[in-house]
């Protein structure tokens, strides 16, 4: 639909105030209530500029049907394009949040996971992504618009994995509505694992090992896909590898105390080893 539940809109606050962004794509723009939301949040609140000419936020947006632009669009947005949105944004530069509001769901589950890489390869800082989740959010072509068509149905576990943060509502008889903030970084660490887990899966764990290191040597240091790589290492009992990667994630995350116990462990299991050689 072009509007959709106000359920979210503390959430969307705090998300933008999280990231502070200077530049945001609205994917979706329907009746334009996210893009209100940022100038008014962002500019007129925080920025104290009320008058449009004050105004520094750029606020992007990319509509598939043309039919919901209006005048009051144009007196927010800066720039709307029209067009479906997994080949306009191949034309667009980058901008530092991406909101995607109610549009994954109007994908097959395939594209629309395509097509969130595609949002984040012109995303600087973070998506906010707001969706309908379970089967009970079903929707036929409406308002004219054959686009409104829901193509696929989404569950939170397939998301809250690299969200840094969410929000779910409950609405009965429909089932829970998602507003999840999702940072590049921790996107990208998610395409590691998935893609190292599939490698792992086929029986692969040493390519698994090699891609990872390579993969996580170029971006900034996550928890989670460290325990992975130390899972990997030892599938192959590769437990001195093991330790070293283990020392490492204590010197980056000292507070994480899994990390210490599980290197004690680790040692007991390694000194355990070295007795019954030497008996």
């Amino acid at each position: 639909m072009p509007t959709s539940t106000y359920s979210h809109i503390p959430a969307i606050i705090r998300y933008l105030h999280r990231i502070m962004p200077s530049s945001v794509l609205d994917i979706g723009v329907g009746n334009g209530k996210m893009g209100f939301i940022v100038r008014d949040f962002l500019d007129v609140m925080l920025g104290e500029r009320y008058k449009k000419e004050e105004w520094k936020i750029k606020i992007d947006g990319i509509e598939v049907f043309s039919g919901y632009i209006q005048a009051h669009h144009r007196a927010i947005y800066d720039n709307i394009y029209i067009g479906d949105a997994f080949e306009a944004i191949d034309k667009l530069g980058n901008y530092d949040a991406i909101i995607l509001g109610d549009v994954l769901e109007h994908f097959e589950k395939e594209k629309a996971w395509q097509f969130l890489e595609k949002c984040f390869s012109h995303c600087n800082n973070s998506i906010i992504l707001n969706i309908p989740l379970g089967e009970g959010w079903t929707q036929p072509a409406i308002y004219g618009n054959q686009n409104e068509e829901h193509l696929s149905f989404w569950r939170h576990e397939e998301l809250e994995d690299f969200a840094a943060e969410k929000e779910l509502f409950n609405f009965e008889g429909l089932g829970y509505y998602g507003c999840f903030l999702i940072t590049k970084g921790d996107f990208i660490h998610h395409c590691i694992r998935q893609e190292a887990e599939s490698m792992s899966s086929n029986g692969t764990n040493t390519e698994a090992i090699t891609y990872m290191n390579s993969a996580l040597s170029e971006v900034s240091p996550n928890i989670t896909s460290e325990y992975l790589l130390i899972d990997l290492l030892l599938k192959t009992n590769r437990i001195m590898e093991a330790i070293e990667r283990l020392k490492i994630v204590m010197d980056i995350f000292p507070k994480e105390d899994t990390a210490r116990k599980y290197f004690l462990q680790l040692q007991g299991l390694l000194k355990s080893r070295e007795l019954k050689v030497c008996q």
